[in-house]
Parts: C-alpha cells; structure tokens; sequence
C-alpha cells in the first residue's frame, strides 16, 4: 500500500465550536486557537485533517465567524490538505442544510456519514483518500444524543469486513470512556462500534482521551481547542490541555502525539462565602484581587455558597471586575450563581454555571408536567428541554432582518424537538 518507509499523517480535531462566545475577546480566542492548530497543520504537512464534530456552535454561524473559518480551510486546502468531517450536537440540522452541508457542496470538506438504509440496517460508505489510500466513514452527532440509534441497527459486519487503513469517524459518548462530570449525556456501549478500524476520531466529550481496546484500535477523544462554555475554561485554568492530535502511520499507526494548543493564559479567582457575611466576603475579595496576577491573563472569578449575614446585592461585583480590568485582566468572567444569602438559600438551586443550574431546575419541575410523549419525560426530557431553551436564547445576528431572525428561530426550535431523520 506505501511505498519505502515513508509515514503519511493526519491530525484529528474536534469540537472547536466557532461561535459560542457572543463576547469579541472570548470569540476571537476560539477562532485563534483554530488557526493555530491549522497553522500546525501546514507546518507538519498532514495529508489530511478529520473533524470529529461541532466545528461551529450552530448550523447557522455567524456570518464573520464563517467568513474567517472558510478563509483558514482554504489556505489549508491550497497546501493540498483534505477535509474530512461528520456533524455534531451543535452544527447538525435536520430541517434545513447545515453550513457544513454548504461547505461541503463548495468543494471544502467531505462528509463521511454517507450510507443508505438496506432490510433495517444502516450500511454506511467507505470514503477513500486520493492520497493515502486509507478508509474513511462515520456517523454524525445529532440532537438529544439520538445518533445512538443508528449504531443499535449498524452493520457492523460489512464495515469489518473491509479491508485496509480505516478510521471510523464519530460524534458521540461512549459509555466506557464517560467522564463522571458528564453523566447525564446520552452515550454508546463500545461494543455497537465496528470492529478492527485502525483509528476511531470521536469527538462531543470536552476532554482529550486516548485508548487501545482488544479488537479496536486507537479510541480518542480530541477535545476542543479553547472551549463551548464557562466549565470548559474553568477546566482550561485548572490545567487541563487543549489541542488536536497528529497521527503518524504507514500500513498501521505508527505514532499518536497530542499537539497542545494555548489561545491565553489563566488566572482562576475562587472564593468560599459560607459562613461569612457581605463585610467580610468584601474584603477578603478585594484582598484576592489585589494579590493575584491577571496582566494579560483571562479571569475566571467564582464566588459560592451561603452567606452568614446580608444580601448577595451587599458584595460589590461591579466594582470588582474594573478593578481586574484596570490591573490589565484580558477579560472578566464572573460566575456567582451558586453564591446565596441565608433567606434565598432554601430556594436556591446550585450549579457550576448557567447550563448546570437550568438542568437542575428541569429536573426538579419536568415531573410536574402531564405530558404523553415518553420522550418528553426523563433525563430525555431534560435534556430535550435545556437545549430547547438554548435554542430560544439566540441573539438576532447583525446581518439578519427580524423576519429571518424569527424564522431561524422557529427552524431551530423545530430541529430541536425532531426525534427522527434520515441519513444521507
């Protein structure tokens, strides 16, 4: 199949969800970190880059966001380097084409989820690179994790059967490799993946992973490259590395290594306010700021639990975050949703962030619903339910008029709650 020893590469990427952040600092980080590991890209002369999912946050994009990220694809695709992709959660849509679909028709990516339904079974299409010969296919992410019904009617048996260099491409969790702070997501037991690819690119979990399996070959999780939400970054400041990985391999892989990627530097301010009242949380946090360096950095300021004495209206957070942005902090992100007064606390539902508290609130009140559809009931339910929100959240876009920004939203709204779609 390879000539001498020469050894091809590819690196996987996943997750990068251009366009989460609506701030202009946080946004441009994101897309910083995806031009520097395309950069890396070019500079180590990758035959090809796979996608594992949520490149952008949603089907639709920003329209300057798009603008930037298709410049960056081109002048990687100038430097004859091919795409490979499957949607995921964010960036697939059912009711209407995905910008990934567009990009795919104007000759930027390939997707490789094509297959056809044949006596109940879901028989996917092998994809073969011009260049290297090696053998691609996968299956997008969808809404509420239903992409795990695909795999239940897989064939796996003629995927197997193939032979060759063959990586298998997804969206999804896998039971096995499920991270306890992400219990509640839908996932996949390894055993509905085919067996004897030599490279499983997965994407959906926000950490990097890499594993062998008897029978499989490497299983990993990329991450993202910067992050989708506040515990992403939170995580970012706490240590925890963000990159793509570069796979070396001739007939087989030869070497897997995790190129880390760094959009800023962090400084996390924590502080515990149980037992103290509003004077004392003042100070202390005053104190906090004064001590820590933030130059140049992105702060991630976090304030819980339940105050002796006062109101949380006591604590001066304004005053707070000008004080970090005059001693040059990048940016501010403050997170006091868990912090509560001793009157509040008993209504009071904690969470790391916003997303976190919505998903309790759901899961509190989803059993008080009368509704028929078991589908709506549940961790479903939930689950169901904080995405629609998401969804009814969205801001009207700069270049959109009110009746294009309704109808996205309704479109949206309708591709959420759709349990049911084809494949290509």
């Amino acid at each position: 199949m390879y000539e001498g020893d020469y050894v091809h590469k590819f690196a996987h990427i996943s997750d990068a969800h251009l366009g989460a952040f609506r701030h202009p600092v946080l946004r441009d980080l994101a897309f910083q970190a995806f031009s520097t590991a395309l950069d890396e890209c070019i500079k180590r002369g990758v035959d090809f880059i796979i996608v594992s999912g949520d490149l952008f946050d949603s089907n639709i994009p920003d329209m300057a966001i798009l603008n930037a990220a298709v410049k960056k694809i081109k002048e990687a695709k100038d430097n004859e380097i091919e795409f490979y992709v499957v949607c995921g959660s964010h960036d697939f849509s059912h009711t209407q084409n995905s910008i990934i679909d567009i990009l795919e028709s104007a000759g930027l990516f390939y997707k490789v989820d094509k297959g056809k339904f044949i006596d109940g079974r879901l028989r996917l299409k092998f994809h073969v690179d011009e260049k290297t010969g090696v053998k691609l296919c996968g299956i997008s992410g969808r809404k509420s994790g239903i992409e795990k019904e695909y795999f239940e009617i897989l064939d796996r048996e003629s995927l197997e059967k193939e032979d060759g260099f063959k990586v298998f491409v997804f969206h999804g969790g896998i039971t096995e490799y499920k991270p306890e702070f992400l219990a509640e997501i839908e996932s996949i037991p390894i055993s509905n993946l085919p067996k004897g690819f030599d490279y499983y690119a997965t994407g959906h979990i926000h950490e990097n992973l890499i594993d062998r399996m008897p029978g499989y070959g490497y299983i990993t999780y990329a991450g993202p490259l910067f992050g989708g939400d506040y515990r992403d970054l939170e995580r970012n400041a706490k240590g925890q590395e963000r990159g793509f990985y570069l796979v070396s391999f001739s007939d087989e892989v030869e070497n897997v290594e995790f190129v880390k990627i760094s959009a800023c530097d962090y400084a996390l301010i924590e502080y515990d306010a149980d037992g103290k009242n509003a004077l004392k949380i003042q100070r202390d946090l005053l104190e906090l700021v004064e001590k820590t360096d933030v130059h140049g950095r992105l702060v991630l300021f976090k304030v819980k639990g339940e105050m002796s004495g006062g109101k949380t209206s006591d604590i001066d957070l304004p005053r707070i975050r000008k004080l970090l942005e005059e001693k040059g902090a990048l940016y501010v992100l403050m997170n006091y949703h868990m912090l509560a007064s001793k009157e509040y606390a008993g209504i009071k539902v904690g969470g790391g962030d916003v997303r976190e508290i919505e998903s309790k609130l759901f899961k509190e009140n989803i059993g008080t619903v009368k509704v028929v559809d078991p589908k709506l009931k549940g961790e479903l339910g939930i689950r169901l339910s904080v995405k629609l929100l998401n969804t009814l959240k969205q801001e009207k876009k700069e270049d959109e008029t009110k009746s294009d920004y309704a109808a996205r939203i309704v479109g949206d709204a309708l591709n959420t709650l759709q349990l049911k779609e084809g494949i290509e």
